[in-house]
């Protein structure tokens, strides 16, 4: 066998150990028997005795359950390091009593090289994901300062030539009605112009705080859907930092982009619940749920809504029945921890 399977009694005291624990630590199993065991072995036996009278009562191996596995980093005889994996069972005598520990320990060096690779990877997209994030973040910011400034600009000089040349014409021409028309048609485009900035990156977020840009996304949101929107948040959302107010921003702009294209609902409501750890932002809506048929990985809106929350150390939960509508809740921790509660849908 390429695993190692030892018998112990509960003190920790080796009864056998099987002759493969030399390919696997270096010692040989008579060493082992006969000798004082290494600080770490015998740590790790002790460690792997405390865990399985921990989790394994007489009841529970009567009906043959066995004690959870767990991993350990165990120093070889050439001082060199290998990562184990540990099962184990409690040993009873007729009266069903604990009298010793059966274990195997199997070498899972390669897989954990393989998984500590894989997290430096996965480590590595959350750090460029989030850059991503921020840069698109700042480019909205320039867009809407652009919208804003710039273009703001340009409209009120055209507004403004215009204007005067109404003035110069006659009432009752047909270049002064023109005229006015274009001036209308101005007070449109600057009006436009300033809702589209507001949307790219709102500036109110930063002006004002997320309770007043969550109230105006609500409001535009019904106004241009003709979906009633309903917003119970508090009066003032102090102590939430940009980032996370950003995120929760964004979570709510894409939820609502659903519910206006998929959801055929009649109103949404949204609340904010704050404590002192965590943002709780609930959108739900009375449509029709989400298709059951459509996979999860190929709506790029609930894609995105994940790994917003993820990225802000927070979960997302999103809950579908049919013809009741979908919830969505996202938790955002405000103190700087991560959420490890994962993301589902239900």
């Amino acid at each position: 066998m390429s695993d190692v399977i030892w018998v112990s009694d509960l003190k920790a005291n080796l009864v056998y150990i099987s002759p493969s624990v030399t390919r696997q630590i270096g010692y040989t199993s008579d060493e082992i028997m006969s000798h004082p065991l290494t600080v770490t072995t015998k740590t790790h036996l002790r460690q792997a005795i405390q865990k399985a009278l921990k989790y394994v009562s007489p009841e529970r191996q009567r009906k043959g359950e066995s004690a959870r596995p767990f991993r350990m980093a165990v120093t070889r005889k050439d001082g060199s390091v290998v990562w184990t994996e540990t099962y184990m069972s409690v040993l009873q005598d007729r009266k069903g009593q604990p009298v010793g520990i059966v274990g195997a320990v199997r070498d899972i060096t390669e897989r954990k090289t393989y998984e500590q690779a894989l997290e430096r990877s996965e480590s590595q997209l959350r750090l460029l994901s989030q850059r991503v994030l921020q840069v698109q973040e700042d480019e909205r910011a320039r867009i809407a300062r652009d919208l804003h400034d710039q273009l703001g600009q340009e409209l009120v000089y055209l507004r403004m030539k215009a204007q005067s040349l109404a003035e110069q014409t006659g009432n009752s021409s047909d270049a002064h009605e023109a005229l006015v028309e274009l001036v209308n048609l101005i007070d449109q485009t600057r009006s436009t112009s300033h809702r589209i900035a507001e949307s790219v990156s709102p500036p109110i977020l930063d002006d004002m705080g997320l309770v007043r840009a969550v109230r105006l996304c609500a409001g535009e949101f019904s106004k241009h859907s003709s979906i009633a929107c309903y917003v119970d948040v508090p009066v003032d959302s102090p102590g939430v930092p940009k980032e996370i107010a950003t995120a929760a921003y964004r979570i709510l702009q894409e939820a609502l982009t659903n519910v206006s294209k998929h959801a055929q609902a009649s109103e949404v409501h949204i609340s904010i619940a704050k404590t002192r750890k965590t943002l709780v932002l609930r959108i739900s809506d009375n449509g029709v749920g989400l298709d059951s048929t459509v996979p999860e990985k190929r709506s790029l809106g609930l894609v995105g809504m994940r790994e917003r929350a993820r990225l802000a150390g927070g979960s997302v939960r999103i809950t579908s029945r049919p013809s009741r509508g979908v919830q969505v809740v996202a938790r955002l921790p405000l103190d700087g921890s991560r959420d490890n509660t994962q993301d589902r849908t239900t």
